[in-house]
């Protein structure tokens, strides 16, 4: 089996989103860039309605950027037309989750944008995340969508759906997806005491600087 240890960290990735109540059953999914040895830009991906629990490396499909099935006998996720356009939008990112967490669900289902109420939030996502606008589940339509609400951050709401998170490493885009449902349930309980305060300006282009460093793409 190619790419053993990319898909084992794939799943155990998985594992641990269901773990921190961040999908539940067979919801959401998760992928890893991949490059093969002929320099074709691939992508290995969780399968459509597998349980986490049950799952295994060799469930893991790898695909091209057409969708075609590389390597694997399940079918890919529904929702990979997403993973394949934050890819081809933004080469620095490597690993891409999708989540329906509860509280940054509420945001998305509301319209809600996240503001940029923590410092992490600016130095480790770049930013408020912003809410897509909607596209029918498992379109390239929404793919667009998500990615220009996405920019140059490492996260966004996908309106009336969930959560798209992404990394430059799967701890990176793992702990994004975290943060963004830590900072969506501190904001909504703020919001409930009255009006959620925001870092300063200067503050979030200073804290910006930071993140495009870590990024790679400050230049």
């Amino acid at each position: 089996m190619a790419w053993e240890a990319e898909k084992e960290e794939i799943v155990q990735a998985a594992r641990h989103l269901l773990s921190k109540g961040l999908v539940a059953a067979t919801s959401g999914n998760v992928s890893m860039y991949l490059e093969d040895a002929d320099g074709s830009k691939l992508l290995a991906i969780t399968p459509t309605s597998m349980r986490y629990e049950e799952m295994k490396p060799e469930d893991v499909v790898v695909i091209d950027f057409e969708g075609d099935v590389v390597e694997g006998y399940a079918n890919p996720s529904s929702e990979s037309l997403i993973h394949i356009a934050v890819y081809k939008a933004r080469p620095d990112i490597k690993c891409v989750i999708h989540t329906h967490s509860v509280y940054a669900s509420v945001l998305a289902v509301c319209g809600v944008e996240l503001p940029p109420i923590l410092d992490e939030l600016v130095t480790y996502l770049g930013g408020p995340v912003q809410v897509a606008e909607y596209g029918f589940p498992s379109t390239e339509d929404l793919g667009n969508k998500a990615c220009a609400a996405l920019g140059d951050r490492n996260a966004v709401f996908l309106r009336n759906h969930g959560v798209i998170a992404a990394g430059k490493t799967m701890g990176d885009a793992l702990r994004a997806c975290e943060l963004v449902e830590r900072a969506s349930q501190i904001f909504i309980y703020a919001s409930s005491l009255g009006k959620a305060g925001v870092l300063p300006p200067e503050v979030v282009e200073a804290e910006r600087s930071i993140f495009k460093m870590m990024q790679g793409t400050d230049t």
